[in-house]
């Protein structure tokens, strides 16, 4: 569908975990040049470090701002978008896991995603001008099903996907694909951080809530290195609208979810 051979990218959250091992493979691909948004904290500038290192100096850039901070995060896009001369592909990575912080949650995994696609569409959707591209929503597995443990976080995962349920249908005046990946857990530094933490948690999961919520759910973490290459491959053949399902470092595949209720 898509080579990504001599393209220009964003990737939010690149500094570490997912973000990072799609941005070098995206790189080994041949992309042309990557920009990188993450907070400005010491991880993000060592992996950029590391990719300049590797890949050139000049196919990566850091931008070191927070997503949430929709005036900022506008302004940069905008300089952004002209470092690169242009942009083909957007991938909406950056998340947490912590369902005390609701509102967080929510700023992060949601509102930064839709007002990056949005911003996306503006210099790369056919309706302004653009030459069209691509823009990958990373949500979860979470967010296409439910376990009752992390209720907050997967419902921002659903919203993920259904905001790219509705995208996709403006693709003939757009021109830019929506695809959205849902990995399974996959070993990240989030993920070790978060796992059966009663710190991140709803106060009415205590610890054997917990426990019993988690037996139909245990499974070896995935490599994130799995998690970066295939959503490589689904940026190169993914259809406009697919939803990705990543789990078990087994070949990626696209899954079709019933259709919206008509009233």
């Amino acid at each position: 569908m898509d080579n990504v051979q001599n393209k220009t990218v964003i990737v939010t959250g690149a500094g570490s975990g997912i973000g990072y091992q799609i941005t070098e493979e995206l790189l080994r691909k041949g992309a042309k040049k990557i920009a990188i948004i993450d907070l400005p904290v010491a991880r993000s500038y060592d992996a950029t470090v590391t990719l300049q290192e590797k890949f050139g100096k000049d196919r990566v850039i850091l931008f070191p701002i927070d997503v949430t901070n929709l005036e900022v995060y506008s302004e940069t896009f905008k300089q952004i978008v002209k470092a690169l001369n242009g942009l083909d592909i957007l991938i909406n990575n950056a998340g947490i896991i912590h369902d005390r912080c609701i509102e967080q949650t929510f700023a992060v995994n949601v509102i930064a995603l839709i007002r990056g696609s949005l911003l996306g569409l503006d210099y790369m959707g056919k309706h302004k001008g653009g030459k069209g591209g691509t823009i990958v929503n990373m949500a979860s597995i979470a967010g296409i099903r439910t376990t009752g443990v992390y209720p907050v976080y997967s419902s921002s995962k659903f919203a993920i996907v259904g905001f790219g349920r509705n995208l996709e249908k403006l693709y003939d005046k757009t021109g830019v694909r929506i695809l959205t990946m849902c990995p399974s857990l996959t070993s990240t530094p989030m993920q070790v951080a978060t796992d059966l933490s009663e710190e991140r948690t709803l106060d009415i999961i205590d610890e054997e809530v917990l426990k019993n919520l988690m037996i139909n759910v245990k499974q070896e973490p995935q490599s994130v290195v799995h998690v970066g290459q295939s959503v490589v491959m689904a940026i190169q053949k993914g259809e406009n609208g697919s939803i990705w399902v990543i789990a078990n470092n087994e070949p990626a595949y696209p899954v079709k979810l019933p259709p919206f209720v008509t009233a």
